[in-house]
Order: structure tokens, then sequence, then C-alpha cells
């Protein structure tokens, strides 16, 4: 009898599903930072979105996308804890003290660099942010630049007007997320045509993208860094990678060249 009961109670447990530890909620805004975050209306993709996908595979938690929201409301979300994750932003972009003090950083997933760009045939020495200075350089309109004390901005309403700013001559320089060129010149033929032509220049400034964990998550920290590493390490970040800018690899912790 005990044992049939055993049997029985055994057959049951097979049947009911695993049901994973805890439900953990990121931030997903409404504003598009290709080939990082795409979204268009409801739908998302990106980078990160897909780091995000993998990375709950990794994870004994599962992890749910949060409805597209504008950005600031996200992070008056994160303040209050009813999203537990953003993913990825640099440290110095959340270093104001409300935010910092319900933050806990992760290893780096990716290192992001803003370069310059120039006219064909106009490009000039650049070795540090102060040769930039009383130079007119093309940026895109509401974006914060380091070292924009040094130079003339020269606001466009995106990216693409910044490009064709700087392929016209009508600034010196441009200053561009790398890997968002690398994305731009995959999807976009316009960038072909011999007017919108510039000249890839420097590196100017470097930023590591991590996720930021809502203080509450503290014993977690560790996993999630053991899961990065994991689908840094496997090839699956540089494969993510490659699928939105061809031209691009990863190396090391998450660097893009």
């Amino acid at each position: 009898m005990i044992k049939g009961l055993c049997r029985a109670l055994i057959a049951g447990l097979l049947l009911v599903p695993v049901v994973r530890a805890d439900t953990l909620t990121y931030a997903v805004t409404d504003e598009s930072w290709a080939p990082y975050w795409i979204v268009e209306e409801q739908r998302v993709s990106g980078i990160l979105h897909e780091f995000m996908l993998a990375l709950d595979k990794r994870l004994p938690e599962s992890l749910l996308a949060s409805h597209p929201l504008p950005p600031l409301r996200t992070q008056k979300l994160f303040r209050e804890g009813q999203l537990q994750i953003e993913c990825c932003v640099s440290r110095s972009w959340r270093s104001d003290a409300e935010q910092a003090e319900v933050s806990l950083w992760t290893v780096p997933v990716l290192e992001t660099e803003e370069m310059l760009i120039f006219p064909p045939g106009r490009a000039f020495p650049y070795s540090r942010l102060e040769d930039l200075r009383g130079r007119s350089i093309a940026t895109v309109r509401g974006y914060g630049y380091v070292g924009s004390e040094h130079f003339q901005r020269n606001d466009g309403a995106d990216v693409r007007a910044l490009i064709y700013r700087v392929a016209q001559g009508r600034s010196e320089a441009g200053i561009l997320d790398r890997l968002e060129w690398r994305y731009l010149q995959h999807v976009d033929e316009q960038l072909q045509a011999p007017r919108w032509q510039v000249e890839e220049g420097p590196t100017i400034h470097r930023s590591q993208l991590r996720l930021r964990l809502h203080r509450k998550l503290q014993g977690r920290l560790e996993v999630f860094d053991a899961a990065i590493r994991s689908l840094q390490k496997d090839g699956t970040l540089a494969q993510i990678v490659a699928k939105y800018a061809p031209q691009a690899h990863v190396v090391g912790k998450g660097e893009i060249r």
C-alpha cells in the first residue's frame, strides 16, 4: 500500500510542470536606441532585447519585459521597486542620489564606443577631447555628449540628419556610436549613396553598459554576473551583436570592435 502511494506520488510529481523561482520585471522604454533597443509601436527587438531573452534562459528566475514606457517613468518605477532590472546603462547615467541608493551593478555586458566621423578628405588630428575646442560638431538634439563644453554643437533631429550634415560638410565632424553606425550601414542602403559618404575617425569615449539591479536583489548579484559571463564566453552575445551589425565583433568582456 505504502509503495503504491509512493509510486503514485512520484508519477504525479513528474506530471507537474517545473515552476521557476521568481519573476523579475525589466524596463523597456518607448524610445528606440538602435541597434541596442529597437521599439516600433509595441514591437521590440535589438541587441539588448535579445540579450535579455538569452539571459532569461541562464537564470532560475523568470525575466519579464515591461510594456514600453517613457524613460522617466521606468526610472520612477525602478526607484519604487516595481521594476527590478534595467538593461543596460552606464553607471554615470544613473548617478543622482535617488537612483544610486537603490542600484546594484553587474559586470559589464557591452562596452560602447563614441567615434568621430568626418566629411570625406577633411579629417583633422585628434588625440583628446580638447582637440575639439571651437569646432562645429554634428550632434543629435537632446543627447548628452562627453566633452561638449569644448565644441560647438550643431544639433540635428536624429542620427541620419547628423550623418548627412557631416557628409555635406556642414559640420567639421560628428559624434556617432560605432555600433549604431555599423547597424545603419547594414540596414540603410541610402547611406551607400555618394552624398552620404563620411570618413570614420577615432574613438573619443567609451561607456560600459551593465545591468542595473534593484538593491533588494543584493543576494542575486553573483548569479547574474555568472550568467552574463557565460553568454560572453560561449559566443552567444557576439552572435547577437553580429546579427545587427555584421561588420562588428565583440572582444574581451563585451568590447565592440
